[in-house]
């Protein structure tokens, strides 16, 4: 009882501190949009690739288990905690197992799937950092991340609908409140993350 108090507590302090900021930087990174964007013709290609992806396929569940998995281990990795197992399955769920920790490093592993985008970050990374000049690498990071940035779209929207009940569901587990404001919180910063790295360059 105690705990569950504790976690709205810390949604509603996360929501009022950091949601106006992170609206904030949202709005800042939508002023910059300019039409056409660099590699536009990449964009373009990359985003409606991934809606007639979206459309035209249904999730292949192991795959979607093994990302939604892996990142659960990523963020074990990151905040130190040792895993000791991991499964995926082909429409059975998964899971990652670690050695016992501390509520907050036990919520950042929980909500991942959630906010992290394991396959849109190193191509975002790559674009932002390595390859920044006009280039045909370039396009095809560009149309990447716009593939990719979608897809994440889809993965979240799964990953809520089937996590948002259940004793041993994630969701269930940080609380729905807190995931809730960590989840748009993540949305916020990928979106702007994503505006301000495809539409910088010339």
């Amino acid at each position: 009882m105690i705990g569950t108090v504790v976690r709205w507590l810390v949604a509603v302090t996360l929501a009022v501190g950091l949601g106006p900021i992170c609206f904030d930087l949202l709005q800042w990174a939508g002023k910059g949009l300019r039409w056409p964007p660099p590699d536009a013709p990449a964009l373009i290609g990359g985003a409606g690739a991934g809606v007639l992806f979206l459309l035209w396929k249904k999730p292949n569940w192991f795959i979607h288990t093994a990302v939604h998995e892996l990142c659960h281990l990523v963020v074990c990795l990151l905040v130190f905690v040792r895993p000791t197992g991991i499964s995926i399955s082909n429409g059975k769920g998964g899971a990652v197992e670690h050695v016992e920790t501390d509520p907050i490093r036990s919520t950042l592993i929980q909500i991942a799937p959630y906010t992290l985008p394991l396959l849109l970050t190193p191509v975002l990374l790559v674009r932002q950092f390595i390859i920044t000049d006009p280039q045909p690498w370039r396009q095809v990071l560009g149309g990447a991340a716009a593939f990719f940035f979608i897809t994440h779209l889809q993965a979240l929207y799964h990953n809520v609908r089937i996590n948002i009940s259940g004793e041993q569901a994630d969701l269930v587990k940080v609380t729905r409140p807190l995931s809730f404001v960590l989840i748009v919180l993540g949305l916020m910063l990928v979106t702007t993350w994503t505006i301000r790295v495809l539409w910088s360059g010339a």
